[in-house]
């Protein structure tokens, strides 16, 4: 489906279901990085609808969308700039409480990764779903650990050691339906001695 205006474009957007987003810790949040980067069109959208697939976002991006500066398919296209204020520190060992408001069930599988913000690698995988949100149970069978769980951050060395180069990311893929989902938490680590 192609879709020539942005506001047919939102109008499409807003009748989509939300499916899921970290509420806690707060995750990366949308600024005027973002929107220099990923354009306004693009930057609307995902202000519109916090929840929903990173997918819809570039159905038609728009004239000012930049793919190279945006990266919309890491950290949701969310810019550590608009958020340095909001970076954690996370000594090794520690529990990191994560909730996610899920507004829909999509099955696929999903997971929680330390990754290098510069190189959009994974550097410590923390948990993984093999199956996740999956939409054939109903919600008294639904896992508690798929929105409510912890994450132990290890010993990363001195690869998070300064702002701006490591975040929490969870992913999630829902397979039968090819949408992705992700939330950022910035963090830096405190290493003792």
């Amino acid at each position: 489906m192609k879709l020539s205006s942005p506001i047919l474009l939102l109008s499409f957007v807003a009748t989509a279901v939300a499916h899921g987003v970290v509420t806690t810790p707060t995750p990366r949040a949308l600024g005027p990085a973002n929107l220099a980067a990923c354009g306004s069109v693009v930057n609307t959208i995902l202000k519109a609808d916090k929840y929903g697939p990173i997918e819809n976002s570039i159905i038609s991006p728009g004239p000012t969308y930049n793919a190279t500066a945006c990266h919309v398919f890491f950290c949701r296209g969310y810019q550590f700039a608009d958020n340095v204020n909001n970076t954690r520190v996370y000594a090794p060992g520690t529990a990191v409480h994560f909730l996610v408001d899920m507004e829909a069930h999509h099955t696929g599988w999903a997971n929680v990764s330390v990754v290098n913000l510069a190189t959009q690698t994974p550097i410590a995988r923390l948990f993984t779903w093999p199956v996740y949100a999956n939409d054939t149970l109903g919600p008294p069978d639904w896992p508690k650990n798929e929105t409510d769980f912890s994450v132990t951050i290890p010993d990363l060395g001195k690869q998070c050691a300064t702002a701006g180069q490591c975040a929490i990311q969870w992913w999630w893929w829902g397979s039968q339906v090819k949408q992705t989902y992700e939330s950022c938490v910035d963090f830096t680590q405190v290493r003792s001695g």
